[in-house]
């Protein structure tokens, strides 16, 4: 994936986000006079925030744990292969070993203990949820469906904000700092796909030059126009 598409696709995440959080600031103005429902959806809230960084914990640990067996196993690789010689980068390299299996068992009592707090956490969320759904079954039906489509667009957002971090691993830092800025000027879009030779948000030509440079995606090229940067999909 290129620069612009890898920019192009944080868009559209982005863009997604936006319009979900716009959704659920919506629904909550609906929802705003009710205290009991407010209360219900607090305790929703307080649990999907605990939860969040539990998973993301989780997730760091179990990167940590294999970088550290491969490591390990490329360190023991070395050790063995007879290509070293030398009795102290010999010891060195035993000590480095040790040292990495004793950070692989802390690793994984802390993986253990992570997992049980998930497990907690998401049994406290169901909790949670059920006690909404209770509430929310004697507000009729309108809240019923109001609550279903909030509680879908928040597990979406947390989706969302996981595929923008995903998405974030392919952006040259000088290229989101690029995006970040002119996202601020072009109303959330500064990414435009060029279909033809046209940008797709103000219409305008670009010349053959700029047309085969958006088409080799080798750098950022924008709008003769708008100024936003082109992609060609």
């Amino acid at each position: 994936m290129n620069q612009p598409e890898a920019l192009y696709r944080l868009q559209e995440v982005d863009l997604d986000l936006l319009r979900s959080q716009k959704r659920v600031k919506e629904i909550a103005l609906v929802l705003a006079n009710d205290e009991v429902l407010q209360a219900a959806q607090s305790d929703v809230k307080a649990a999907q925030n605990e939860l969040s960084p539990l998973r993301n914990h989780l997730r760091q640990l179990e990167d940590e744990i294999e970088v550290n067996e491969d490591k390990t196993r490329t360190t023991d690789q070395q050790l063995y292969s007879g290509n070293v010689k030398n009795p102290k980068e010999l010891q060195d390299m035993q000590q480095e070993i040790e040292s990495l299996k004793r950070w692989h068992d802390e690793l994984e009592t802390n993986l253990l203990e992570t997992m049980l707090s998930v497990e907690e956490a998401e049994s406290r969320l169901n909790q949670a949820e059920g006690r909404l759904r209770a509430v929310a079954d004697s507000r009729g039906e309108e809240h019923r469906q109001l609550l279903e489509e909030q509680t879908a667009l928040q597990a979406h957002i947390e989706q969302a904000k996981q595929r923008r971090q995903h998405v974030l691993k392919e952006v040259a830092p000088e290229n989101l700092k690029i995006y970040s800025t002119m996202r601020v000027r072009k109303q959330n879009q500064p990414v435009a796909v060029m279909s033809g030779n046209t940008c797709s948000i103000c219409g305008v030509a670009q010349t053959f030059a700029i047309e085969r440079e958006v088409r080799q995606g080798v750098k950022l090229v924008s709008c003769s126009n708008c100024e936003r940067i082109l992609v060609s999909l």
